[in-house]
């Protein structure tokens, strides 16, 4: 449920993300383009299955936002959309295929009349024919889930062919996993190159207003922040103890130090109380405390309304050994107003998440 919870919430944001209130419907275009690429061997473990060259296709509804309320999300023009697609692994029997539907945000970084370049980056959900099995399918272990979460970033260039068609060139870096639910869960990373077509219903409006950015760096411009974290995860039965379904719980604090209007650093502190551990040791009997802190450090990007931190975290307590002293977090945050945030993370160690789920931030101001 708690898993489920967190895909909701990440819809919620990228829902917050596509309202259109105040646009208008002639910036809204279809688009279509196709998928090549490759998969890249993180893990020893599915080295053997990794080389092939994943292709597919994607469908999209998109949204081109022209309003000085809508820029002021990301501080700069940008495209919301909803797309499906297929994703063939090339190897039918143990990776299969997989269908997707995912939202995306596309901010425009540079615009002229005849081209637009831009970064865009989604998630939603994946169906997979094929995922690990411990007698039929012991290979996969990229996914141990019919149901998965994707994720991808990339970058754009689109290229005016006629008044209201584009050309679009595109370079994506492409992410499945179950966010950690149930082992094994290597995930899959596959990058790809994609080609295609975008078509708007009438023509296209011009990109010429001269918005500013209500957005300054306050002095000293650091700020406390107080967060909770939640997940859930599934332990796996064995013969003797059945499959279990676990909640994690903890908090951070953090002190955030704002450089540029765009751009914080932060520093902090980091306690998770886990079930999933909690009740591996009972099943170990090794009696190890099941509590982990750690430091961490970190940056965030401060884009309007939306923040995407990047953290690292130090365990310094860790009873129960983890699979690295050193681990990710990646967070993907929508400020409801100037102290109340609300997002979903991602935590990995290396390449391997472990788990996925909500946070919420309440953020003290100190100037």
């Amino acid at each position: 449920m708690g898993c489920k919870l967190a895909f909701f919430i990440l819809v919620f944001i990228c829902q917050k993300l596509i309202t259109t209130g105040e646009d208008t419907i002639p910036s809204v275009h279809a688009g279509f383009q196709a998928h090549y690429g490759f998969i890249i061997p993180h893990s020893k473990v599915i080295e053997s299955v990794s080389h092939t060259n994943p292709y597919g296709f994607e469908i999209s509804l998109n949204k081109l936002h022209t309003t000085f309320k809508q820029w002021q999300v990301f501080n700069a023009y940008w495209i919301s959309g909803l797309q499906t697609g297929y994703f063939n692994f090339q190897n039918p029997d143990i990776l299969g295929s997989v269908y997707d539907i995912t939202i995306f945000a596309e901010p425009v970084v540079s615009h002229r009349r005849n081209y637009l370049f831009s970064i865009c980056g989604g998630t939603g959900l994946s169906y997979h024919t094929r995922f690990y099995d411990k007698l039929e399918n012991p290979l996969n272990q990229f996914f141990s889930t019919r149901l998965a979460f994707p994720l991808f970033v990339g970058l754009r260039l689109k290229y005016r062919l006629a008044e209201r068609t584009y050309f679009t060139i595109s370079g994506y870096y492409n992410h499945i996993s179950n966010g950690g639910l149930k082992q094994p869960n290597k995930g899959m990373n596959f990058p790809t190159l994609a080609l295609g077509l975008e078509h708007f219903h009438s023509n296209v409006p011009e990109l010429n207003h001269n918005y500013t950015s209500g957005q300054v760096v306050p002095k000293p411009g650091i700020s406390l922040l107080i967060q909770t974290l939640s997940a859930i995860k599934i332990l796996e039965g064995t013969e003797v103890f059945p499959e279990k379904l676990v909640f994690i719980y903890g908090f951070q604090i953090k002190v955030s130090k704002q450089i540029k209007s765009y751009y914080a650093l932060n520093l902090g502190s980091e306690m998770v109380f886990d079930d999933y551990i909690k009740e591996t040791i009972k099943r170990e009997q090794t009696g190890l405390d099941h509590k982990r802190f750690a430091l961490t450090a970190g940056q965030d990007f401060l884009l309007g309304k939306v923040i995407f931190t990047q953290n690292l975290g130090f365990y310094i307590y860790s009873p129960y050994k983890a699979r690295n002293p050193v681990y990710e977090k990646y967070e993907l945050a929508y400020k409801f107003s100037p102290k109340l945030i609300a997002g979903v993370y991602l935590k990995a160690h290396m390449q391997v998440a472990e788990m996925m789920g909500l946070s919420f931030s309440y953020r003290l101001f100190y100037k």
